[in-house]
């Protein structure tokens, strides 16, 4: 099996979009997965499960990736399965990410450099970041139903693509990376990336990388950016993928193409014939959206308008699919529908077995 694909023959999925550091929600779904053992097999996270918008106090992120890393301990990593989503993402390579005048990434960052600063032992920033790089971006089932985060890419122009994708090695590319940043002037580097953004670089690195000084061994991951992306790199192919806009870029009838061109190419190099794609990712009224025949797009929490229609799937991964009708059966409302929906509550105390000291 290759590192970025995982393939689900039978048995009952549950299956969540986008959470964005909601624990609330997060843990009304896992704690349904677990009464559900022996009925229900799986529980699949479809990315995104980090960089809330809203106040700091309330954005657990953190916890529910190492909830999710210590669910995995516990029940296996075929149990418990996490894609990769284009919010994760930036962390193992050191990158940036906003929108407008949002920024993400700082917060999370500054999350993880807690970490190691808090607790005694494992789990530490590096497991985190492991984890995050461990992820697969797909997951395959034999009822022809191709999960991932965000859908169908027009990168993806082959067989030869997919496969690509499916074998990435992150830590061959930021090696790649690193090897082309030595042989420059760090400095100079460092003067022309301040000049470009109007901010000196060590306040940068401080803000974007949680860095103490220019000691820190993660300081100048900042400009691993320049050497990262370049013509049909992994790298670009593999973030056109997770930050397509699909649908919203290019309309619905051109990426209704895109995705039939899409799961041909997985089917190509896949056990099964992958007939439907679904995907979270764009935020959808009333809590999903067919986009076509051949893909549902479904919100478990934050891009559903309005909340309370927040959906998650169950998903029977032997059961022959053909079209997004066929799923739609199968989505369960996250709220009960008498009641309005629950608002994220502050971030939980420290995982069990975690020792914390002040600071």
């Amino acid at each position: 099996m290759s590192q970025r694909v995982v393939d689900l023959d039978g048995g009952i999925a549950m299956v969540v979009t986008d959470l964005h550091g909601a624990w609330d929600v997060y843990r009304r779904l896992r704690d349904q997965f677990l009464s559900q053992q022996g009925t229900v097999d799986y529980f699949v996270l479809c990315g995104d499960l980090i960089h809330s918008e809203g106040l700091e106090e309330a954005d657990a992120s953190l916890d529910i990736l190492l909830d999710i890393m210590a669910l995995q301990a516990e029940l296996g990593q075929k149990r418990v399965i996490m894609l990769l989503g284009n919010h994760e993402l930036p962390h193992i390579y050191g990158l940036t990410l906003a929108k407008g005048s949002v920024e993400y990434t700082p917060r999370f960052e500054a999350s993880l450099t807690r970490l190691d600063q808090r607790y005694k032992g494992a789990p530490r920033r590096k497991d985190v970041i492991n984890f995050l790089m461990s992820l697969p971006f797909f997951a395959r089932t034999k009822a022809g139903v191709l999960l991932t985060h965000a859908g169908a890419a027009a990168d993806v122009c082959s067989a030869k693509h997919v496969e690509r994708l499916f074998n990435l090695d992150h830590a061959a590319l930021i090696e790649a990376a690193d090897r082309e940043l030595k042989k420059f002037d760090i400095a100079s580097l460092q003067r022309g990336y301040s000049h470009f953004t109007g901010l000196s670089y060590e306040e940068q690195a401080k803000r974007y990388l949680a860095v103490t000084g220019s000691d820190d061994p993660r300081y100048n991951d900042l400009l691993r950016v320049l050497f990262l992306s370049g013509q049909n790199t992994d790298f670009d192919l593999m973030w056109n993928t997770l930050f397509s806009q699909n649908e919203l870029e290019v309309g619905e009838a051109i990426y209704q193409r895109t995705a039939k061109n899409f799961l041909q190419y997985i089917s190509e190099v896949s056990p099964y014939e992958q007939r439907v794609l679904t995907a979270g990712h764009i935020g959808v009224k009333d809590g999903f959206a067919e986009v076509g025949k051949q893909q549902l797009r479904f919100a478990s929490y934050t891009h559903a308008f309005p909340k309370r229609s927040a959906r998650y799937m169950m998903l029977d991964c032997a059961a022959p699919v053909k079209t997004t009708a066929d799923l739609l059966p199968r989505l369960r409302f996250v709220f009960d529908q008498t009641l309005p929906a629950a608002i994220p509550a502050a971030i939980p105390p420290a995982p069990a077995g975690l020792s914390q000291t002040p600071g």
